[in-house]
């Protein structure tokens, strides 16, 4: 027995060793297309793990994901045409692809982008707070996300994308009482963030409060150990982590769609008040994005619409145009197709003609 336990662990370790010699990860940071099978055994690394990997001081050498998502400075593209009002959308890639659908389908408004890659609402809200429609757009678009609605209440897909930790932060918005409240994340710009990252006392600093303020922050995805270059133990890890987010998702969405009571649901119904009336003491028509992506139904939009109803906000939602259960509508990445993204945005034309 004990000669087979030791012939199955020196198996395993073959095997470990032969994967990470066979599939490592590339070390350059700037490389974006690594094979299949380097990306499947890299997943499951820790946070920071992939962090040190990725982030690099020089802006030049770093992982181009690093420089994304920034609060300071926000990242904003276009307008398209100085001549014609303009629509600023805030969210992410779904919302970018809305945006230049717009340009496409319609001459009279012009995108205007402040996104990041796998935003969250929270994320969103606090860019526009910061930008308010570059004060002088027409309507501002504030995107809410299905399959990412459960990470509302994070900081930062650092903390909870467990594939690829991107580390950008956003605001993290709480209900006292009635009164929605912020949280602000310890650093806003990539030039902060890599002070702190590559400063040990600062990076702890960091990490403690996440773990006091976010509760989607698990220290066994985040910290980095040894068992970091243990394939198997990442794979391990990837699994384990995926399922504390499926509990998550689980914990505020059952058969019948979201719980009403569920703590996220009411800070997004916050967020969707505060949010209508500042854009419409600037003059600025508020929209709501909701995209229902491909296996959440309409749960999201039913979930969100006493909010909608209750202040009178016009809102887009995506289940009206294309089905949330029919994958003939979706691209392989899961984005809607051109042509229904060309239908949402000469939807969503009628809609900021309307106003409000």
């Amino acid at each position: 027995m004990i000669f087979l336990i030791m012939w199955t662990l020196l198996g395993l370790l073959a095997i470990d060793l032969s994967i990470n010699y066979l599939f490592a990860y590339p070390n350059d940071p700037k490389l974006s297309n690594p094979s299949r099978l380097q990306q499947y055994f890299e997943y499951g690394r820790t946070a920071e793990g992939q962090l040190f990997r990725m982030t690099r001081q020089d802006r030049s050498q770093t992982a181009p994901i690093t420089l994304a998502g920034w609060y300071d400075p926000l990242q904003i593209e276009g307008p398209s045409n100085v001549d014609v009002p303009a629509v600023t959308f805030y969210g992410a890639s779904h919302t970018v692809r809305l945006a230049r659908a717009l340009g496409r389908v319609s001459n009279r408004f012009s995108s205007r982008i402040v996104g990041a890659p796998g935003a969250t609402a929270n994320w969103s809200y606090g860019a526009y707070l910061r930008d308010r429609g570059g004060g002088k757009s027409r309507a501002a678009i504030l995107t809410f996300n299905s399959n990412n609605f459960a990470m509302i209440s994070s900081f930062s897909p650092m903390i909870w994308s467990v594939d690829q930790p991107i580390p950008y932060m956003g605001d993290r918005f709480y209900l006292n009482g009635v009164r929605l409240r912020v949280i602000h994340a310890p650093y806003t710009s990539f030039d902060k963030y890599v002070r702190t990252f590559f400063d040990h006392g600062a990076w702890t600093a960091a990490l403690d409060f996440f773990a006091a303020n976010d509760p989607l922050y698990r220290s066994f995805a985040v910290r980095a150990n040894i068992l970091d270059h243990s394939a198997l133990w990442r794979l391990y890890r990837r699994a384990h982590s995926q399922n504390i987010i499926k509990d998550l998702q689980r914990s505020i969405l059952d058969r019948s769609g979201f719980r009403p009571d569920a703590e996220e649901i009411k800070v997004a119904h916050a967020i969707i008040h505060e949010f209508a009336a500042q854009a419409r003491s600037q003059g600025i028509i508020p929209i709501i994005f909701i995209v229902n992506n491909l296996g959440y139904s309409d749960n999201l939009f039913r979930a969100l619409l006493p909010a909608l109803n209750a202040d009178a906000v016009p809102y887009l939602s995506s289940h009206t145009i294309v089905s949330p259960d029919d994958p003939r509508g979706y691209l392989p990445d899961s984005h809607f197709t051109d042509e229904f993204d060309d239908r949402l945005a000469a939807a969503l034309v009628g809609i900021v003609e309307k106003g409000h």
